[in-house]
């Protein structure tokens, strides 16, 4: 994976969109929740799927970022 590219990819865990991905070996963390995304012949695989979470965390809902824009979520009506 060419790293020029690292700067423009985000979390796609994040509902925002805000948090970067650092490089560690062949994954991509996520700055906010910790979760690693694999880099697999050279690509980075950012699907929600493929990501190893944290180990306190269950599920991808239970993320701070998914839990937090659950919270103000604007309402429907």
């Amino acid at each position: 994976m060419d790293d020029a590219f690292l700067p423009s990819l985000r979390c796609p865990l994040d509902p925002t969109r805000q948090a970067t991905l650092s490089r560690d070996q062949q994954t991509l963390i996520c700055s906010g929740c910790q979760a690693k995304f694999p880099i697999k012949n050279g690509l980075p695989i950012l699907t929600p799927s493929e990501a190893e979470l944290p180990p306190e965390v269950a599920s991808a809902d239970r993320l701070p970022c998914v839990r937090a824009a659950n919270r103000v979520r604007p309402r429907r009506d």
